[in-house]
């Protein structure tokens, strides 16, 4: 779509809004401008003008589009969610002015969003974004419409949002373009930009409960700025606290100041709007104060200044702590990294606190989350001078967990430090509800401000160490220590383990479970390998002890289960042909997760594989760990029709016993009892006596480490049904095994066909 009939000249200051609106949304496909009557006007991108018309038309003529605010209506386009948003405003109205009438819609701007159709964007959070795009352009419209159509040039509209898209850009003007300024330094550049370009007197940033008041001034007001807030501080804040809403006061206000030794009245006018938190409850203000002679605040500048507040409310949402007002773990982050900028930290030893307080769950559940919730609260009020010196950068990182970065303290004056905190917290009060409260402290080093994440990770590793010791102690991390090391091992493991799941990094192996008794089934159970070392066909036992340790198990298992079902469904006539269940393993933090068992069974009904043709297989141990949650897995997924099979059976001190208390289809005979079958009469009889009670029982059975013919021949000569090992055959890949069932499908198949 290209201008309208009037002309490109005519409604080109339209096309600065529309380049705005593709900033704001990054899904934006077209932009495209209606006037009052449904015409076009303007558009950016391929927009389906007709179809658009006569929708927007409709909705003009019903009244949907509401006269005296922004109403958006969805529209239907080619498939595609389209925004309408109809620019009904005030043109020149006034932020304090009253209007007896709202006057009629200005125009309408189009938005076609490249999203998905079944979930379109919040209306209302569209609107938030566009609010002041919609209220300058709209004032264009409006004041075109008041003048006849005639052409005006665009007053300050345009530069307003080119500012408020400096002003709001990860670098602020004058910033090196990668700089990524502290908190203080960009909300005080907000508020200097802010009052520059409003032309105002001062400006000022309260947020009480989080101790932040940033004040800014004009060149010649920064003298008498305390003095100008002094009296209009509490009422304003009280007021736009309580009522969550803007103020504008353009009846000017007078107070009395000093002027060459004489007082003298000095009226201003007044705009406050409200800086929400998570809630969208109003946590302070931001205040502008403006000279009567610079006249009064428009709607536009009101608009203007709603969006820095939101800006700013979305810059404390992301840099502040809700509940204390102290550094979220990626703002401490970046104000560790500008020491590297600044001359008083240059690269030297640093160190970094982590502060957990103990038995923070307790607390919270013998004398309520208020009192948590409060013991947290004092805890941060005390990391604060005198107790830490004033370049400290304090950060809360987890619930009951704290970070303290010092710069240019070494390792033994941080411990000090740790110290004398614990000695403050340890006074009584009645924030912890009359439980005992300590701390645990870890401390680790560093020399530059680039290697604070790892150095905070190492903190947290000796903070670990220290409540493993009997908590309320403080920790230094030392690479000589055994458990640090360990856990500083698991956090690279942990990595490597989240990096592979998320690349698929993993391939699927399958090792043959042949039949010894004349049956007709087969099995193959899958194994989980390393993509980087499939050639070796060894499990990553490292990836998976890290995973059991750090509660990653589940994510593993299902990762398993999905991809052995994907590979496996474009062969289901295949295993079917063949007979050939497949076995998976299921750890116990899964055979526990009531998530994990309803991922499964979706899974499973998704395939469209029989569920007679899946063995899950578990462990007896983590089976009478947590029987009943486990029972309840066992039996819903029998249910469907899966089997399970009791893996390393035999080594259990209730073996036998949980025969008869689980559900089970098969045991797994320990490799234990089958290596040394040949020399050992102690493991013959185990075999013997676990073939009998289980087919008394009418439970299967199957002997894992068969690793010979010999071994194979004498566990046939006892009874078991199943063997599996190197004697069998050596695990390769699943799409290999798979590929192999599909040709003997095929071949079976063809042989039918000539006979037929």
């Amino acid at each position: 779509m290209s201008s309208g009939s009037g002309g490109r000249t005519r409604y080109e200051f339209l096309d600065s809004y529309a380049e705005v609106i593709e900033q704001l949304l990054p899904a934006v496909r077209a932009v495209a401008f209606f006037d009052a009557r449904g015409h076009a006007l303007w558009g950016r991108g391929s927009v389906p003008v007709v179809e658009a018309r006569s929708q927007i038309r409709a909705l003009l003529e019903s009244g949907a589009l509401e006269a005296g605010r922004a109403r958006e209506t969805v529209l239907a386009l080619r498939g595609s969610p389209c925004i309408a948003a109809s620019l009904a405003l005030y043109g020149e109205r006034r932020a304090g002015g009253q209007h007896q009438s709202a006057p009629p819609v200005a125009g309408v701007c189009l938005i076609v969003l490249a999203v998905d159709p079944a979930q379109p964007p919040s209306l209302e959070s569209l609107h938030e974004k566009l609010d002041p795009v919609l209220t300058c352009a709209g004032s264009h419209l409006a004041g075109r419409a008041a003048r006849g159509g005639a052409a005006r040039r665009p007053r300050d509209g345009a530069r307003a949002l080119e500012w408020l898209f400096e002003i709001t850009a990860p670098a602020l003007p004058g910033e090196e373009p990668r700089a990524i300024p502290d908190r203080g330094e960009r909300l005080g550049k907000l508020m200097a930009a802010s009052v520059a370009h409003l032309d105002c007197l001062l400006g000022a940033l309260l947020i009480p409960d989080r101790h932040l008041r940033i004040v800014r001034t004009g060149e010649d007001e920064r003298h008498a700025a305390e003095e100008r807030l002094r009296h209009l501080e509490p009422p304003v804040l009280n007021w736009v606290r309580r009522k969550n809403r803007s103020l504008a006061v353009n009846k000017p206000m007078g107070w009395t100041r000093a002027v060459g030794g004489k007082s003298a009245s000095a009226p201003v006018r007044l705009l406050a709007v409200p800086v929400s938190g998570r809630a969208s409850a109003s946590i302070g203000a931001l205040m502008l104060l403006r000279s009567v002679d610079a006249g009064a605040f428009t709607r536009e500048e009101l608009a203007l200044v709603k969006h820095v507040g939101r800006h700013i409310s979305m810059l404390l949402e992301t840099d502040f702590d809700v509940l204390t007002g102290l550094h979220t773990r990626s703002s401490a982050q970046s104000e560790v990294g500008s020491w590297a900028r600044a001359a008083p930290h240059p690269a030297g030893t640093h160190s970094v606190i982590v502060l957990d307080i103990d038995r923070l769950r307790a607390i919270n559940e013998t004398a309520g989350f208020d009192a948590g919730d409060a013991l947290i609260v004092r805890v941060a009020r005390l990391l604060a001078e005198p107790l830490l010196p004033a370049g400290a950068v304090v950060a809360r990182i987890a619930g009951d967990e704290f970070a303290v970065a010092l710069p240019e303290v070494a390792a033994v004056s941080a411990a000090e430090m740790a110290r004398a905190l614990q000695r403050a917290v340890a006074h009584p009060s009645e924030a912890s509800g009359g439980e005992p409260v300590s701390l645990s402290c870890g401390i680790a080093s560093f020399t530059g401000a680039g290697e604070f994440e790892s150095a905070l990770a190492l903190a947290q590793l000796a903070c670990q160490t220290a409540k493993d010791h009997g908590r309320g102690r403080v920790e230094v991390y030392r690479d000589t220590d055994d458990s640090m090391v360990r856990r500083k091992s698991d956090l690279v493991l942990v990595h490597r383990l989240r990096d592979a799941l998320r690349n698929d990094d993993f391939k699927l192996f399958a090792q043959r479970i042949m039949p010894l008794q004349g049956h007709d089934a087969q099995g193959y159970e899958l194994l989980l390998r390393s993509a980087q070392t499939s050639k070796e066909n060894h499990a990553p036992a490292e990836l998976l002890a890290a995973a059991q340790r750090n509660q990653l198990a589940p994510a593993l298992d299902l990762w398993v289960i999905e991809h052995a079902l994907a590979e496996a469904i474009p062969c289901r006539s295949a295993l079917r042909a063949a007979n050939a269940t497949l076995s998976i393993n299921i750890t116990g933090p899964s055979l526990t997760d009531p998530t994990v068992l309803e991922r499964v069974k979706d899974l499973i009904r998704a395939s469209r594989i029989g569920p007679a043709l899946i063995t899950f297989e578990i462990t007896e141990t983590i089976a009478v760990l947590s029987f009943t949650k486990a029972l309840r897995f066992i039996r819903e997924l029998r249910a469907m029709g899966c089997r399970f099979a009791l893996d390393d059976f035999g080594t259990g001190a209730n073996s036998l016993k949980n025969l008869t208390t689980l559900p089970i289809d098969r045991v797994k005979i320990d490799g234990s009892f089958v290596t040394d079958i040949l020399r050992n009469r102690q493991s013959v009889a185990m075999v013997r006596a676990i073939v009998s009670l289980t087919k008394e029982l009418g439970i299967g059975t199957v002997a894992e480490y068969a690793e010979s013919a010999e071994i194979i021949g004498r566990l046939r000569e006892l009874g078991v049904e199943y063997a599996q090992g190197y004697g069998v055959e050596k695990p390769r890949a699943f799409k290999e095994v798979l590929d192999e069932l599909k040709t003997r499908e095929s071949a079976k198949n063809a042989a039918l066909g000539r006979e037929i």
